[in-house]
């Protein structure tokens, strides 16, 4: 599956608007879109109205960070490079925090 065809819904013109901020025509039609952090988060901001609601080290040595609506209609998860380039690693709805000292382990019914 294509990452364009991945973005079938309320994200449908990401891909569009940041294939369009991409220097490279090559990596226009890569799996993930890529530009700068700043581009990308502006961009999820202002059609999504998203903003950042996590962020982790990866053991790869890049930040991934989730940027989600307040309502949780939709979220996206960013891989940010050291150099500032972020790529979309995946989008989504229906996100919602999790309480870990609440929460059933993944797989169980308690």
């Amino acid at each position: 599956m294509s990452f364009a065809s991945a973005l079938a819904g309320p994200t449908a013109g990401l891909a569009l608007a940041l294939t369009a901020v991409q220097p490279d025509p090559a990596a226009a039609q890569a799996e993930s879109p890529c530009a700068p952090y700043d581009i990308i988060a502006a961009a999820l901001n202002e059609r999504f109205h998203e903003a950042p609601v996590a962020r982790m080290l990866s053991d790869r040595g890049f930040v991934i960070e989730i940027l989600a609506s307040a309502n949780g209609a939709s979220v996206t998860v960013l891989g940010i490079h050291a150099n500032g380039t972020a790529c979309v690693l995946a989008t989504g709805s229906a996100f919602a925090l999790v309480d870990p000292a609440t929460a059933a382990a993944p797989g169980t019914d308690a």
